[in-house]
């Protein structure tokens, strides 16, 4: 049985998914189950989570307890929609269902759960993953649509129009994308799998002669104390802020008026600014994009 888990990096999954592929097949077990244990469906987080978590942790903290309420008590659980999976050569991946799955784990479910199996190639399974994380309960974010495209960009066989169709970017993005890999691995030192590891924002910076920034010791540390702040956050108030944000702005203001300018003022809240602006932008060229992308003989 293939082993797997999040700490698997992306070029480490797809190895493990493609060697397991050649040595035990590509066709699912006929005919598809509508059911599986829990030992039968394995995480490949790195190849099948398009979204990141970080930056909604409060979101998915508070709808992975909302699933386990709906669920109930472990030994006679009250099932949710089937998770999605796809057969990688020795076992089910998943494909869809991530905060489900985590919930039936949570409840310590022992029964078997609701499956759906999605057919088709390893790529067709990454970019039909992607699809319905676009659309999903908790949508991704726009850093996560463009690092995921970026991924399919340098991992898969798929169309620009399948990329473009399936993580909801616009058409001229993905032309970048594929022209930023080549001219990446125009260094003959340079591969593919070192490619993996750079962020779409970082690729283009390489692309055009800007070394990716690295954090420095004094950012690491105020990294390290904003992390305990998540911890405190999230115990206080969990998704509140989300939920209810125009009375939460206003408890930052009765707490001190001063608060929104010096907030405003930092690196954090200027780049999360500039994402938002940029993911407004990129709708847009989407939406142009679309009524032309049918004719564009390049999308093939």
């Amino acid at each position: 049985m293939t082993i797997s888990g999040p700490e698997l990096t992306l070029t480490e999954g797809l190895k493990l998914i493609r060697k397991s592929l050649r040595a035990c097949g590509t066709t699912s077990p006929i005919p598809h189950p509508k059911r599986l244990g829990r030992r039968e469906i394995a995480r490949m987080v790195s190849v099948f989570q398009p979204r990141m978590l970080q930056g909604r942790l409060a979101e998915d903290e508070c709808h992975i307890e909302e699933l386990q309420a709906a669920i109930g008590h472990g030994e006679e659980p009250r099932m949710l929609d089937p998770i999605t999976v796809w057969w990688g050569g020795d076992i089910y991946y998943v494909v869809d269902g991530h905060h489900r799955l985590t919930a039936y784990d949570r409840q310590k479910v022992t029964t078997d759960i609701p499956v759906e199996v999605f057919e088709g190639t390893l790529d067709q399974a990454m970019a039909h993953s992607a699809a319905l994380n676009s659309k999903n309960r908790l949508p991704m974010r726009l850093e996560d649509k463009l690092n995921y495209a970026w991924r399919l960009v340098l991992v898969s066989s798929l169309s620009k129009r399948q990329i473009v169709d399936s993580c909801g970017v616009a058409n001229g993005t993905v032309g970048e994308m594929r022209s930023v890999k080549a001219k990446l691995l125009e260094d003959p030192a340079t591969t593919v799998e070192d490619l993996q590891s750079l962020s779409w924002k970082d690729a283009r910076m390489n692309s055009r002669g800007v070394a990716a920034k690295e954090l420095t010791c004094p950012e690491a540390a105020v990294r390290k104390r904003a992390e305990r702040y998540v911890k405190s956050i999230l115990r206080a108030v969990k998704d509140r802020p989300f939920v209810d944000p125009e009375a939460f702005a206003m408890a930052l203001v009765m707490l001190d008026e001063r608060l929104p300018s010096v907030l405003m003022q930092t690196d954090a809240w200027g780049d999360a600014f500039r994402e938002t602006v940029e993911g407004l932008r990129n709708d847009l060229e989407s939406a142009r994009d679309l009524a032309a992308l049918w004719d564009n003989e390049d999308d093939y």
